[in-house]
C-alpha cells in the first residue's frame, strides 16, 4: 500500500514564516526605537539589507530541501491527495527513503536544485507527468529570477550582478545600486496602493503556493 505524503509545503511555509522573520524583526526594532538611539544608527539600511539577504538565503535553503524531501518520498511511490507518482521505467518505488536517495545522488554528496530547467530534466528522467516539472515549468521565469537573486547574495562577480539586475528589472521594473539583492528585497511592491508589500514577503508567498501545489 503507497504511503501517504505528510504536509511537507506546511512544514516548509513554516520554514518560510521563520525566515522572513528576521527582517521582520530587524523592521520592528528600528521602527520602534527612538530616532537618534544606538539601536537605530546600529539597523541603518544598509544593515536592515543585510537581514533582508540573510533571510531569503536561508528561505532559498529551505525551498531546496524542500524539493528534495518531496522528491526523494515520491520515488517510494509515497502519494497526495493531488498527485500519485508513476516511476518511469524501469524504475520501480524504492522501499526507504535512504535507498531513493543513494539512488538519486549516486555516491554524489549533495544535489543542486535551484536551476529550474535541472530540477524539470531531473523529475522527468523518473517520473511520469511528474508533479515536480509541471509546477516548475509553469514558473520557470521567475524561478530563474529566483536563483539570480540567491546568487547575487552569495557571490560577487559582474555575471552575478547583471543577472541580478535582470531579475530585478523583470519583477520590480528597475535596477539597485550595485545591484544589491537586499535594497530589491526590502523596497516595497507597488502593485496595489492599499495592500504594498516588501518584495520578500511577496517571492515568500510565491514560494509556499508553489510547495502546495507539488506536495501540500
Amino acid at each position: 500500500m503507497a504511503r501517504a505524503m505528510p504536509s511537507l509545503a506546511r512544514r516548509f511555509a513554516s520554514d518560510v514564516d521563520r525566515s522572513v522573520g528576521i527582517a521582520r524583526a530587524g523592521e520592528l526594532a528600528w521602527t520602534n526605537s527612538q530616532p537618534g538611539s544606538v539601536t537605530r544608527h546600529e539597523l541603518r539600511g544598509s544593515r536592515l539589507d543585510v537581514l533582508y539577504e540573510m533571510a531569503y538565503l536561508r528561505l532559498f535553503v529551505s525551498w531546496e530541501i524542500f524539493l528534495e524531501e518531496a522528491f526523494v518520498r515520491m520515488m517510494c511511490g509515497w502519494s497526495s491527495p493531488i498527485y500519485t507518482p508513476t516511476l518511469v521505467a524501469p524504475h520501480a518505488p524504492f522501499t526507504t527513503l535512504s535507498a531513493a536517495r543513494a539512488a538519486l545522488f549516486k555516491n554524489r554528496d549533495f544535489l543542486l536544485w535551484h536551476n529550474p530547467e535541472t530540477v524539470s530534466k531531473r523529475c522527468l528522467k523518473w517520473f511520469q507527468n511528474g508533479i515536480h516539472a509541471q509546477v516548475i515549468t509553469s514558473n520557470e521565469a521567475h524561478l530563474d529570477w529566483y536563483a539570480a537573486i540567491r546568487h547575487r547574495i552569495a557571490h560577487g562577480s559582474e555575471q552575478v550582478k547583471q543577472e541580478m539586475n535582470t531579475a530585478s528589472m523583470g519583477l520590480a521594473g528597475q535596477r539597485y545600486p550595485g545591484a544589491s539583492a537586499g535594497r530589491f528585497l526590502r523596497d516595497w511592491r507597488k502593485a496595489e496602493p492599499l495592500q504594498q508589500e516588501r518584495w520578500l514577503k511577496t517571492i515568500a508567498d510565491e514560494f509556499t503556493g508553489m510547495a502546495r501545489q507539488i506536495s501540500p
